[in-house]
């Protein structure tokens, strides 16, 4: 399988500035855990970050999850915006934990999606896309339409491949 070679990228996320990849439609990007915050034994400090441009979703697996959840994945459903080569992220609320096939995934912070709603944070469209991004990225990767077994359809996501051990320019 032939992938286009790595552009290099800036993600603005939260405030940080990370240095990052893109190809084709898939990016990555790395940054430091702050001193003073747990990172797994062994982990390292450097955390990379996945997103798939067009599913509104970012993916990682955590330096900070407990050595029982070493491999596990988070996924954020978050607003992506592109502007040439910079990236904006902004984090959309729901969640989703994602272990090992066999194990169930959880959906996580809908009542934070709720709040921002009602107190004016997230517009009802921008709610109706999140909404709609989490059932797809759901039906997609996790369960399938018709999806029976022990194994997830397709997560990890096999459109992270080009990216998943590519150098990230800046670190």
């Amino acid at each position: 399988m032939r992938h286009d070679a790595p552009e290099r990228v800036t993600v603005l996320r939260g405030g940080l500035r990370c240095p990052g990849v893109r190809v084709g439609r898939v990016a990555a990007y790395e940054f430091d855990i702050p001193d003073g915050m747990y990172v797994r034994p062994g982990a390292g400090r450097r955390q990379r970050a996945f997103l798939l441009l067009d599913e509104s979703a970012q993916l990682d697996q955590p330096v900070v999850f407990e050595p029982e959840q070493a491999g596990w994945w988070y996924v954020d459903l978050v607003e992506i915006r592109e502007d040439g080569d910079t990236i904006h992220v902004v984090d959309h609320y729901v969640d989703f934990v994602v272990g090992p096939p066999g194990l169930p995934y959880r959906v996580l912070d809908l009542h934070e999606l709720g709040e921002a709603l009602t107190t004016g944070a997230l517009t009802a469209p921008q709610v109706a896309h999140v909404l709609a991004a989490t059932q797809a990225f759901a039906d997609r990767h996790l369960q399938g339409e018709h999806h029976r077994g022990p194994d997830w359809p397709d997560f990890p996501p096999a459109a992270l491949a080009p990216v998943r051990a590519v150098e990230i320019p800046g670190h």
